[in-house]
């Protein structure tokens, strides 16, 4: 009896494994994936830039260290591709905090000097913004966090272990 018990148990247990095979992964659910990846809260780096995921797109984050004309953040924003093309934000004022030990500074970005700007965007919009950042220093390690609308939808960037030292493009 207890052996005809145990068989009908296993029998029962092997009824809930699961054998199915995983539909296969196709340019459409890669894509699925990958935008839905997107949406979640992580960063990558990319030479001298971090990345943030803004949904379909690219938020890139740079500092700049200038003894003469002040130490800033840059902000690009690129469509996700072999080769990015920059994406205009309807909008000339992003606003966002850094972390740092325990240290909260205010950030405001506005658009970069129009030379250092894509020819030809349109007036009230802008893909490279700049902020003031007077208390960055080579050594920090910062949390960069935005609230950028694009699409119709605010979305948060986040950069976590933004390490200036790694992330300057320029130093002056």
């Amino acid at each position: 009896m207890r052996k005809l018990l145990l068989m009908a148990g296993l029998v029962a247990l092997a009824g809930c494994v699961d054998t199915s095979v995983p539909p296969p992964v196709t340019a459409t659910t890669q894509k699925l994936a990958q935008e839905k990846g997107h949406d979640e809260d992580h960063d990558h780096a990319s030479g001298k830039r971090m990345i943030s995921h803004l949904g379909k797109y690219h938020a890139n984050l740079t500092a700049h260290l200038s003894a003469k004309d002040g130490n800033e953040l840059d902000l690009f924003v690129e469509t996700i591709a072999d080769a990015p093309t920059p994406v205009a934000l309807p909008t000339l004022k992003l606003t966002g905090t850094a972390k740092r030990d325990g240290e909260e500074f205010a950030l405001v970005f506005e658009p970069a000097p129009a030379d250092e700007r894509p020819k030809g965007e349109a007036a009230g919009t802008c893909s490279h913004f700049v902020a003031k950042a007077a208390f960055l220093k080579p050594t920090d390690t910062l949390t960069v966090v935005i609230a950028v609308e694009i699409d119709g939808r605010t979305r948060k960037c986040t950069w976590k272990n933004f390490e200036v030292a790694k992330f300057t493009h320029a130093a002056e």
